[in-house]
């Protein structure tokens, strides 16, 4: 009987995260591609030892700044990383659907890590703009700023990486929890640049 009940609760387990890979897809995936054009980008997570998810005491999380006009963007992205570690520390994220309230919770918030950055928002560069405020107003060149948008056009990746300090550009028609979640891993470093531990 025991031995049903653990099958049972894996089996809803993996639904739960299905179901949270297919809001995310539907909503940042809009070039029109069949489902199953997309299942490779869909990932479940296998079961490990419980060891490696025992509780560790004073965790620092790492602290991330959601900006973008969309509350879709916001609820979906919490939706994506709900329980996700990385680097072994959990994610506390603070919201901004403004350039200008984006800049006033980086001033408020020092500990900030990273940024999720729209480019479109009040204006066809309003993302752009922040960035160099970031880096040559505020001059916060630890705070790792990572650009999302729904209209590349506005910001070509290769032009916009090349002009401005940022750490990484994603574009929300192909951006799925998976290479969300890497993206994270990636440009997240170590605790010693973590603007937070510095203080």
């Amino acid at each position: 009987m025991s031995n049903i009940v653990a099958v049972n609760a894996k089996q809803n387990s993996s639904a739960r995260v299905h179901s949270a890979n297919s809001v995310f897809l539907s909503c940042f995936n809009h070039d029109g591609g069949s489902s199953a054009s997309n299942a490779d980008d869909i990932i479940d997570f296998l079961e490990e030892d419980n060891q490696n998810f025992a509780p560790r005491a004073n965790l620092h999380p790492w602290k991330i700044l959601i900006t973008d006009d969309d509350a879709n963007v916001h609820e979906t992205t919490l939706l994506a990383l709900s329980g996700v570690r990385i680097h072994g520390r959990p994610l506390e994220f603070l919201h901004a659907y403004s350039a200008k309230e984006a800049k006033g919770i980086i001033i408020e918030h020092p500990d900030l890590a990273l940024i999720l950055l729209d480019v479109v928002m009040e204006t066809v560069d309003a993302g752009l703009k922040l960035v160099q405020v970031i880096r040559d107003e505020l001059h916060k060149a630890d705070l790792r700023i990572v650009l999302r948008t729904g209209q590349p056009g506005y910001a070509p990746e290769e032009q916009v990486s090349h002009q401005l300090a940022i750490d990484g550009y994603t574009t929300k028609s192909k951006l799925t929890r998976s290479l969300l979640i890497s993206v994270l891993n990636d440009t997240l470093a170590g605790p010693d640049k973590d603007p937070g531990l510095a203080n």
